[in-house]
């Protein structure tokens, strides 16, 4: 699906005029490498494969804070995404060196942490839309798209994953693969209409 998502952006890459717009299909060209270096690490190496999608989590969530930070108006908005950035990425390497000191473990704490502060910030981005003039347009930017996808994404997600690491709810591995695969589809499905519906003039 990232693959498709890429593909997709590539052919409507004059739809992104700027290093803004172009740093989407960056991110999703990067998840598209982590996918296959984490699929082929263990049968390469041997290593358990845990620590290359840590490693994404780290970006990805960053990346996201970052281009939400660009997309707001207000000040204060931004200053506050400034503080949550550094407040995840000390909480991520803390996180590492005294909580889940376990690199063949997912970092549940720090994707907790990240996600929340995504899902705010994305509730102060369409606050913005929808107290502005853009909500004539908001459907025809690729960073509406952009983020909504990551939102469908990332907060269903979060409970199933919390559930079942916290609460011990069983799960074989059949079901938590098929409800990210939905999920995943949700999101870069959100991506490729984003590319295909928007205007390069509301991509600035």
């Amino acid at each position: 699906m990232a693959l498709l998502a890429g593909i997709v952006g590539l052919l409507f890459y004059n739809k992104l005029p700027g290093n803004k717009a172009k740093s989407l299909l960056g991110m999703i060209f990067f998840s598209v490498l982590t996918e296959f270096v984490g699929s082929n690490l263990t049968r390469w190496t041997g290593w358990i494969n845990y620590g290359v999608y840590n490693f994404y989590m780290l970006v990805s969530l960053s990346y996201y804070l970052l281009l939400l930070k660009y997309l707001l108006v207000q000040r204060s908005h931004r200053k506050l995404v400034d503080v949550f950035l550094a407040v995840f990425i000390l909480f991520y390497f803390a996180n590492f060196i005294f909580i889940q000191k376990n690199i063949s473990e997912t970092f549940t704490y720090s994707f907790t942490l990240g996600v929340l502060f995504v899902l705010l910030i994305s509730c102060l981005y369409l606050v913005e839309i929808f107290n502005s003039k853009k909500i004539l347009n908001f459907s025809k930017s690729v960073f509406f798209w952009f983020i909504l996808g990551v939102l469908l994404l990332h907060v269903p997600y979060l409970p199933f994953m919390l559930a079942i690491k916290w609460f011990l709810i069983e799960s074989n591995e059949s079901v938590y693969s098929l409800v990210l695969f939905i999920l995943n589809v949700l999101m870069y499905g959100c991506f490729i209409i984003g590319f295909i519906w928007s205007e390069k003039k509301y991509n600035y």
